[in-house]
């Protein structure tokens, strides 16, 4: 199994990576997709710099070696949590939304809801399983896929499930809704009115389970999506106003990465969150506040 890890970040990493590198820039350039996916996120291909490791130490290693140039940082800024926040936001889910105001542990506050425990005794396990659900739901998850991740028998997944559905019945409620206009209309939409197209949601058997958990998805995913990219589109003139030479290299899903002068780094950083944190602006106003995590470092691993 080590052998198969090793061998499967040499080849798809660090022998793959060297044979993309410009011979003028001495740099490693992907492109980027708008159409690449479903949900609108853009798609990252020759190379694909979106799927580069990050849970393992072996996995970071690869993270180490895309650097800044001398006298400059790579600067990460990061969406904390936006889809459960868009979620929140979309099912109308009052005791969610104000966790998120409030600036709450948001794992621990569904663990303490489902399983009756304060956050003061909240344990890294039962978090653990509260945030596997949290983000399992987003994606339409079944009981057997729960049971897989948690290795936890199916009809305890199952009860987790529904102990969720009753805590929280704004979600079963979208769940129903959006499912329900997608089988009537064949599209939903993000909610800054983008359609995202399901073409299966009236097959039957697998095909249309998965339709429906990508209609379930599509919305939330969407969004975010949406989100990111008015972030992007908000960038350059920020820069631009403040006298600023930042560079934008990367957007990996929630993710943003620039590369930035060392002595300009604070002052880009600050505009720069606040750029992305006010992307609806001013055409949406979200329930929830959209807050952005910032990291830097001489290379991409200590930055995120």
């Amino acid at each position: 199994l080590d052998w198969r890890e090793l061998t499967k970040l040499k080849s798809t990493y660090t022998d793959a990576l060297r044979e993309h590198v410009n011979k003028n820039t001495k740099r490693v350039h992907t492109s980027y997709n708008i159409s690449g996916t479903s949900t609108g996120r853009l798609s990252s291909t020759d190379p694909n710099l979106q799927n580069i490791p990050v849970r393992t130490p072996e996995g970071r290693k690869i993270r180490e070696a895309f650097i800044a140039k001398t006298g400059f940082k790579l600067l990460s800024l990061d969406y904390s949590q936006i889809e459960l926040r868009i979620l929140a936001h979309i099912a109308e889910i009052e005791s969610l939304k104000q966790a998120f105001r409030d600036n709450l542990d948001i794992h621990a506050l569904t663990a303490s809801e489902m399983f009756n425990i304060s956050i003061e005794n909240m344990t890294p396990e039962i978090r653990r399983k509260a945030k596997a659900i949290n983000f399992g739901v987003i994606y339409g998850i079944s009981a057997f896929g729960l049971a897989n991740n948690l290795r936890i028998p199916r009809d305890q997944a199952k009860t987790f499930i529904d102990t969720y559905f009753e805590r929280f019945p704004g979600i079963k409620k979208y769940m129903q809704s959006t499912t329900s206009f997608a089988v009537e209309n064949g599209y939903v939409e993000t909610i800054f009115g983008r359609r995202i197209h399901i073409p299966n949601i009236n097959s039957k058997g697998h095909l249309g389970s998965f339709a429906q958990r990508a209609a379930i998805n599509a919305p939330i995913q969407g969004s975010a999506a949406d989100i990111i990219r008015r972030a992007m589109i908000k960038v350059p003139e920020t820069l631009k106003k403040n006298s600023l030479g930042a560079k934008m290299l990367l957007q990996v899903h929630d993710e943003l990465i620039f590369e930035v002068a060392e002595k300009e780094l604070d002052s880009t950083t600050v505009l720069l969150k606040q750029a992305m944190e006010t992307a609806c602006d001013p055409v949406l106003r979200l329930s929830v506040p959209l807050i952005v995590e910032t990291g830097c470092g001489c290379n991409w691993s200590e930055a995120h």
